[in-house]
């Protein structure tokens, strides 16, 4: 088998390369082509003289859910699978289909080769895999991105988060799917939704699925950060949808409006460039209209079975 690891060296706190090393030692070990490659940030096409993306059978993407969403479209038009070997903080592309930081597991799923073809999603042009969502997330994330310093960990957010729940205040909302208005005229957060993970397992979206040629989506109401608070709790604890207020909706495409603009996220991370501050948030990507729509069965991806053991680190 043909296989291209793509490492980003920043992630687990430099550890990908290890990771990404350990792999692929155990991939030659059983017989595969191996070629190790550092990613670049938002596209990656290979530093070396093979192609990753038209020359390969697999492309293994040491990194975290950032890592994989910028692999994602380039494996998609070349029509070559994708493994995560999870090395970011959240690890939810990985967590969805029961991946780990394990080179035997990785191992075995090239032996079985069990392949899976998933959707992904596209929100203003931009690539995602998981979910894009308009409210306090969002702006949690434009933040954090705007301070960060070095690699981040679950305690790294708990500035943004805390500076978040002061200022976040909601424009007033119009959700669209599939051209039939859901929300009008109030205020709160938007998930949409390719697959049911989401950060700190808060999943708001649980009856999401990256098979069924559809995005879910999940309004949540809320004027300001005290709101999303409570919805924190809800979510938890798989109440949200339960709740007075909460809408659920599922479409091909989806259409969040507001005539205040407002910032969104990707996969847990802001669109690029970050340009600017303004109250510590980054001030490029502030829109009136995020447009999203589902790529039916675009993505090819190898799926692991079954427990094999831990690789340590």
């Amino acid at each position: 088998m043909r296989i291209t690891i793509l490492y980003n060296p920043i992630s687990g706190r430099g550890a990908a390369e290890a990771s990404a090393q350990a792999a692929s030692t155990a991939l030659v070990q059983a017989g595969h082509d191996v070629e190790l490659e550092q990613t670049r940030r938002d596209e990656w096409t290979g530093n070396g003289e093979v192609d990753p993306w038209t020359a390969r059978d697999l492309v293994v993407i040491a990194g975290g859910d950032g890592a994989m969403r910028g692999a994602a479209r380039r494996a998609a038009e070349a029509g070559v699978a994708v493994y995560h070997l999870p090395m970011g903080t959240e690890n939810l592309f990985a967590r969805e289909f029961g991946m780990r930081r394990d080179a035997a597991q990785l191992v075995q799923a090239v032996s079985e080769w069990r392949i899976e073809t998933v959707d992904m999603g596209e929100a203003n042009g931009l690539t995602f895999l998981l979910m894009a969502s308009v409210g306090l997330d969002a702006n949690v994330v434009h933040d954090l991105a705007a301070n960060r310093k070095s690699a981040i960990s679950h305690w790294t957010y708990l500035g943004p988060v805390a500076r978040q729940l002061i200022s976040w205040r909601s424009g007033i909302l119009r959700v669209e799917t599939d051209g039939r208005a859901v929300v009008d005229g109030l205020k709160g957060m938007v998930v949409i939704a390719n697959a049911k993970q989401y950060g700190w397992r808060l999943d708001p979206a649980r009856e999401a699925d990256m098979t069924d040629g559809l995005l879910d989506v999940v309004f949540l109401p809320a004027r300001s950060g005290v709101g999303v608070a409570r919805w924190v709790v809800r979510c938890k604890t798989g109440r949200q949808m339960k709740c007075k207020g909460a809408v659920h909706a599922r479409g091909e495409h989806v259409r969040v409006t507001s005539e205040t603009p407002f910032l969104f996220q990707l996969d847990g991370d802001p669109p690029p460039p970050m340009k600017g501050k303004e109250d510590g948030i980054g001030t490029a990507k502030r829109v009136n209209v995020l447009d999203a729509r589902v790529r039916r069965g675009s993505l090819r991806v190898l799926r692991p079975r079954g427990e094999v053991g831990t690789l340590s680190g």
